[in-house]
């Protein structure tokens, strides 16, 4: 059976009535002290045709004023406080939990939807009945196309991340015009990145929501394999055109979910590196059980060594550019061992349910 086909057997959506009224959609923001991007989120979105039905703002534990500053700025937004962080996973629930439309749209706050992005999702659910998760059409400030949506994680996608090949052969000239952009091109995928997703209300209340055992990535991949796993078709919307300040909310999420640590956690791709990790060796457990999780977090390894080394020969090309490569070795460093452990946690928790290990692929 073809991986983009879901399962025969699965019960899938039932086909929409004709004559259905227009969706109502549901926008939820979880934000931890991005206050100036957060109102640059919902500018956006107040510019929006048509606008959404809803905006639910959750403040998780910011201290920088965001609450204050979206209550007195957008006072039909509903905003969800939390006074310490949850972290994101926890903070997209709780506010998804307060939505009341057909559709939830959740969007990082570091997202600006174009005036019309909203429209080609609503659309693109009306003319779809089965289609159950949809991601947008993701582009950096400039323009530049952004990673949307694809397959689910193979071997060599884990070497390629850990390795860092792809972000680096993405900087060379005539490179994307030869191997574009995953997903930006709209269609049918596994799975889409959860800095602009849009999910029918029903269905993400029969799957549960997020994981709350993924702690900042993998929630999104989770979600979509689970929901095509239903019968549900998942998508990226290339109408859907979002501004995606990719990596500018990281620093924040992790660090609030470090509180305590003298620093807040080093980058590698604009990616909290451990953290990737640690959930993508989660979601291997999950779905393959401590083999599963091993294998992962070996080929993260594998791929974090070549990076490594193609860092040492970037020390060798000025003060600059080696403060910065000292920085992101330091950084794989610490996600191989974020990795490694998170593995054999998941070895434990197996050992101690009395349930086989080695058995479970």
């Amino acid at each position: 059976m073809s991986p983009e086909s879901p399962p025969a057997s699965a019960p899938g959506p039932a086909p929409a009535a004709a004559g259905t009224p227009p969706f109502a959609l549901s926008v939820v923001i979880p934000t931890h002290d991005t206050r100036e991007l957060t109102l640059a989120c919902l500018a956006a979105l107040a510019a929006a045709q048509p606008p959404p039905n809803e905006i639910i703002v959750v403040d998780d534990g910011s201290s920088d004023g965001t609450a204050a500053e979206v209550a007195a700025s957008y006072s039909a937004v509903q905003l969800l406080r939390h006074e310490r962080s949850r972290g994101f996973t926890a903070a997209a629930n709780a506010g998804a939990a307060k939505t009341t439309g057909d559709l939830l749209l959740l969007l990082n706050s570091d997202t600006e939807p174009a005036a019309d992005a909203l429209g080609a999702l609503l659309a693109a659910f009306r003319d779809d009945a089965r289609l159950g998760v949809a991601g947008a059409s993701l582009v950096y400030p400039d323009g530049t196309p952004q990673w949307s949506g694809g397959r689910a994680p193979t071997r060599l996608w884990l070497f390629a991340l850990g390795s860092g090949l792809a972000h680096r052969l993405g900087g060379v000239r005539g490179w994307r015009r030869r191997r574009p952009v995953s997903g930006h091109a709209g269609g049918e995928v596994e799975w889409v990145t959860g800095a602009a997703l849009a999910v029918r209300r029903s269905l993400w209340l029969e799957l549960g929501g997020f994981d709350l055992r993924f702690e900042l990535y993998a929630q999104d991949l989770d979600l979509c394999l689970r929901a095509r796993a239903s019968g549900w078709r998942v998508a990226v919307v290339q109408a859907s055109r979002v501004v995606h300040h990719h990596g500018a909310t990281v620093g924040q999420l992790a660090a609030a979910g470090a509180e305590g640590t003298s620093q807040a956690p080093a980058t590698v791709a604009r990616h909290d590196a451990a953290r990737l990790w640690s959930d993508l060796v989660r979601w291997a457990a999950k779905n393959g059980g401590p083999p599963a999780a091993r294998r992962t977090a070996r080929w993260l390894r594998w791929g974090g060594m070549v990076q490594r080394g193609l860092l040492a020969l970037d020390t060798l090309r000025g003060h600059k550019v080696r403060d910065h490569a000292r920085r992101q070795r330091h950084a794989l460093r610490a996600a191989a061992l974020a990795a490694r452990h998170t593995a054999a946690a998941a070895d434990a928790s197996t050992t101690a349910a009395g349930l086989p290990g080695e058995g479970r692929t």
